[in-house]
């Protein structure tokens, strides 16, 4: 039977990273316009966070998804993009998980300086050993390297070009676009899996994000909606406003019951774990973007301000559901 009741050191993180979730909300609008700062990099540090499922190979403490996940929807509840930006690095690096041991040496130090994107759509073309291409939406500040993976390969590039973008929302990790021009790769490595692993972590990863995103539109939008009075009593006491705010407690407890479900398939090694990550991702990131609307209607005229955040989850919950291939490729490999 699959038990989801905490212990102690899970407490622990959770109760850190609500914390910590905390002070993420108290300048989320200044990460957003300036990135974050190197006040909140340290004391993420201190947290750490960053090294929960990273395999020891990798430096990392191999603790497992449950307890990473646990750490990045209550980061996420206080902001989406400075929680991507703080975890791009460990994010990017279960790309090396099924790469060679050369790779492994040459590259984990770098996950900082890496962009990753995933050729779902064929945009990058090959001639000769020279690719030419582009890719959308490739996250991170201060790129160096660009890993494109494509049929089961990591190319990695040095010679590209890179714009940043305005992205509709997650300013605060840095979305770019990349271009290459008969450019060749300087190092090759293939993913003894294909590269279904990173996908599948990358998925978890953005599900946990999307997760907190959802629970603090809804905490934010129901909290309003009893504090705010029409017609003789609080909104929430109407009966088409408290069918709503139904309807957004039960998505909210099920995004984060599958979201845990995902992770538990990947610390255990089901053999479904593919389909698993696929599918919650599908569920969560339809759930989050629906619903996040519904966040800003509750408030009327005021949720498309920037006084209140419910704006900005909207805007976040649809750039995460658009990433490695959104959920529209997620429910494709669900039903594999």
């Amino acid at each position: 039977m699959i038990s989801f009741a905490l212990d102690d050191e899970e407490r622990m993180i959770e109760d850190t990273a609500k914390n910590f979730g905390k002070l993420l909300r108290d300048g989320m609008r200044k990460w957003e316009k300036d990135g974050v700062s190197p006040e909140i990099i340290k004391k993420y540090q201190e947290t750490g966070f960053a090294l929960i499922d990273i395999p020891e190979e990798l430096g990392g403490m191999n603790a497992g998804f449950f307890k990473k996940v646990l750490a990045l929807e209550n980061m996420a509840w206080g902001c989406a993009g400075a929680t991507l930006f703080l975890e791009l690095p460990s994010f990017n690096s279960h790309i090396l998980v099924f790469a060679d041991e050369n790779a492994k040496s040459k590259y984990k130090e770098k996950m900082s300086k890496v962009g990753i994107y995933i050729d779902f759509d064929n945009n990058f073309s090959e001639e000769k050993g020279k690719y030419t291409g582009y890719a959308k939406a490739v996250l991170g500040r201060d790129i160096e390297f660009f890993f494109l993976i494509k049929d089961g390969k990591v190319l990695v590039f040095r010679n590209f070009e890179i714009q940043r973008k305005k992205p509709l929302g997650l300013d605060a990790v840095g979305v770019n676009e990349v271009k290459l021009s008969g450019s060749e790769p300087e190092d090759v490595f293939e993913l003894k899996d294909k590269g279904r692993y990173f996908l599948s972590v990358a998925r978890l990863y953005l599900s946990a994000i999307d997760t907190g995103i959802l629970r603090a539109s809804f905490e934010y939008s129901s909290a309003y909606a009893m504090e705010r009075e029409a017609f003789g009593k609080k909104i929430a006491h109407h009966q088409g406003m408290a069918f709503l705010l139904s309807d957004f407690s039960i998505a909210a407890s099920a995004c984060q019951l599958y979201l845990w479900k995902a992770a538990w398939s990947l610390d255990t090694k089901q053999e479904n774990f593919f389909q698993v990550c696929a599918d919650a991702f599908s569920f969560i990131s339809e759930n989050a973007e629906k619903f996040t609307v519904w966040g800003v209607q509750i408030l009327g005229g005021h949720g498309f301000v920037k006084d209140h955040p419910v704006e900005k989850w909207m805007r976040e919950a649809k750039t995460i559901s658009l990433l490695f291939g959104g959920k529209h490729i997620s429910q494709i490999h669900s039903e594999e």
